[in-house]
């Protein structure tokens, strides 16, 4: 066999197993961001209530597909960077691909203390579901909860 051949597939096969062994660091990475970058809106929100929203359509809270959305409570949108036409809409009965109702599902994990949700949903600017996971918590101002949520995708 050809020493060059021989070279080119042991390089393909370590770049693969690098590439293994790095991708749960890469997730752990993105995990941590996203966790930070929702905890930090949420202070945000708890100092500042309503007046914190116009920051969110900004760097560094909105960047590539990396953004920070608000809800109330009660499912209605108040931020979503990527398309604020969506904002006053109730957003509690959205369900992804597959029939996972994710509207309730984010409102169910605020209530109970925040925590991950996996499904399916389109990039921005495209119609093809894509692994997306998503961390979610609530922040309280005055009278009025929200729920705050970033995520990533996995592609």
């Amino acid at each position: 066999m050809n020493k060059t051949l021989v070279f080119g597939i042991i390089l393909i096969i370590l770049v693969a197993v690098i590439g293994v062994a790095l991708s749960p660091a890469a997730e752990n990475q993105q995990k941590k961001e996203t966790i930070t970058l929702v905890n930090d809106a949420a202070q945000q929100i708890q100092l500042k209530g309503e007046a914190a929203f116009p920051e969110f359509y900004n760097t560094p809270w909105y960047y590539g597909d990396k953004y920070v959305f608000v809800w109330r409570i009660d499912g209605v949108r108040v931020v979503y960077p990527p398309d604020p036409r969506g904002i006053g809409k109730n957003q509690s009965n959205p369900k992804d691909s597959t029939g996972k109702p994710i509207g309730m599902l984010f409102i169910q994990t605020a209530i109970n203390g925040g925590g991950w949700i996996e499904y399916l949903w389109p990039k921005p600017g495209t119609n093809t579901p894509t692994t997306k996971i998503t961390y979610i918590k609530e922040a309280k101002y005055n009278n009025q909860t929200y729920l705050i949520g970033s995520g990533y995708y996995t592609n």
